[in-house]
């Protein structure tokens, strides 16, 4: 994971999703964690608890909106931005997604 005015997941099957906008992470029994990438996230324990988390699902919606679920069901959305890219996939073998300001998607594979 990295930090920055970023944030930067990265699986275990080279995939790695770099999120630049507003983001949401719930959590089963917690209060949901609203954010914007920053450099202060590497302090922030929700955000912590992502590094290891089985991705059990994830998909991009025609609007740009992403969302992950993960295996123990938390979930990440990250809604699509006005004004910028506000996430983008990039994937082995050439394949990346990117939210398109403004909402849509891009794909190249």
């Amino acid at each position: 994971m990295e930090f920055g005015f970023s944030l930067t997941l990265r699986t275990d099957r080279d995939c790695e999703i770099r999120i630049e906008s507003n983001f949401r992470v719930t959590e089963p029994g917690t209060v949901v964690f609203r954010g914007l990438p920053h450099t202060l996230l590497s302090e922030d324990s929700t955000v912590q608890r992502l590094i290891g988390r089985l991705v059990a699902y994830a998909c991009a919606s025609d609007d740009g909106g992403l969302l992950m679920e993960f295996a123990d069901r938390a979930s990440l959305v990250v809604p699509f931005a006005p004004d910028f890219e506000a996430w983008t996939v990039a994937a082995p073998e050439g394949f990346k997604a990117v939210s398109v300001a403004g909402g849509g998607l891009a794909v190249w594979d």
